[in-house]
């Protein structure tokens, strides 16, 4: 009888031995995996003092060039597409007729219509003479003079409908576009031809919004390209939007005259130069400072906290950027210590160790 509990007896002495193991192993991994507070190492960082200073007014935008007139030759009524006497790159006078719609029809309404209008002209001129020597009634006259006017208008219509038909360039450029060929039948307000003037060329370009207080019409700039190194082409800022869009840029456009010993071409890849003078000291930091980067601008102060050097953030709204800097405009005052590098490995009230300041 006794021998029937030993057996049970030594299963659950092992059980119990095997939960304590594991409820020790366990406690051991817990352990392990428990944060190691290192809130009391020092984290070492280069810093730089923040300090308001004169800087260079100058900056670059880039931009592209378009050409300052672009029209879409249009006519503006619809027919047979009979002539067309251009070919694409040639040269173009504002008001030269390129072509014309097939017209012949309304030329024989436009001959018709004058026959008619010298009869009635004639009609009207022996009424008026008949009416003075009481030789027919004021109505009769009226009558024939209401006739004749008609017809005038009549007559200016098919005129007009016979230029509307006509292809004319509203400006001196080069075509560089055959939208209809002879012979196809186009409607009102088609653009046969396109008609660019690359004597002038216009650069549009964004500019933050300080710097577009800034600059005025009237501006001279300096244009650069790529496509010809070294070589620096004039330009004068001819329009400043009064409205930015949503990133607080505005749009500017820039005149440049096309130089005939290097010609630039519409579409040209460009960098504008705007020089100001900055009389007052602005308060910049490295842009390497900055700790996720522009767009989410904050930087860590060296603050001294019972004794211990610690890491404070601070949110940054910033300004314009100038070369490796950018201007701070609210977050940080002269004279803050500003973590330069080790950033990344700091949070609010981490201790630091200054190792070097710039």
């Amino acid at each position: 009888m006794k021998r029937n509990w030993i057996l049970p007896l030594l299963l659950i002495v092992l059980a119990l031995g095997i939960g304590l193991r594991l409820a020790s192993n366990k406690k051991k991994i817990d352990a392990a995996r428990q944060p190691i507070d290192r809130s009391a190492f020092a984290i070492p960082v280069n810093v730089v003092v923040a300090a308001p200073a004169s800087i260079d007014g100058t900056f670059t935008v880039p931009g592209t060039l378009e050409p300052y007139d672009h029209a879409k030759v249009m006519v503006q009524s619809q027919g047979k597409l009979a002539a067309l006497n251009v070919d694409l790159g040639a040269r173009v006078s504002k008001g030269q007729v390129l072509g014309s719609l097939d017209v012949a029809q309304k030329q024989l309404e436009l001959a018709a219509a004058e026959l008619q209008l010298e009869k009635l002209r004639k009609d009207d001129d022996r009424y008026r003479e008949l009416v003075a020597g009481n030789a027919a009634t004021q109505a009769n006259y009226d009558d024939i003079h209401f006739q004749f006017e008609s017809q005038k208008v009549k007559v200016d219509q098919i005129r007009q409908q016979i230029r509307d038909a006509q292809v004319i360039s509203p400006v001196n450029g080069t075509v560089v576009a055959k939208n209809v060929e002879v012979g196809e039948y186009v409607t009102a307000n088609t653009a046969v031809v396109e008609v660019v003037d690359v004597s002038r060329l216009k650069a549009r370009v964004m500019v933050s919004e300080r710097d577009a207080y800034r600059v005025k019409e009237g501006d001279t700039v300096h244009v650069t390209t790529p496509v010809f190194p070294g070589e620096t082409f004039a330009g004068t800022v001819t329009f400043v939007s009064p409205r930015g869009d949503a990133s607080h840029n505005y749009p500017v456009e820039v005149a440049v005259k096309n130089d005939k010993a290097h010609p630039l071409k519409s579409g040209t890849f460009v960098n504008v130069r705007f020089s100001h003078r900055d009389e007052q000291p602005r308060l910049t930091v490295p842009k390497n400072a900055l700790a996720e980067g522009m767009k989410e601008p904050y930087v860590y102060v060296v603050n001294a906290v019972e004794g211990t050097p610690r890491a404070a953030r601070r949110d940054l709204v910033l300004g314009r950027e100038i070369g490796e800097r950018v201007e701070v405009l609210q977050g940080i005052a002269p004279g803050d210590t500003v973590v330069l590098t080790g950033q990344l490995n700091l949070v609010e009230g981490s201790p630091v160790r200054v190792t070097g300041q710039q």
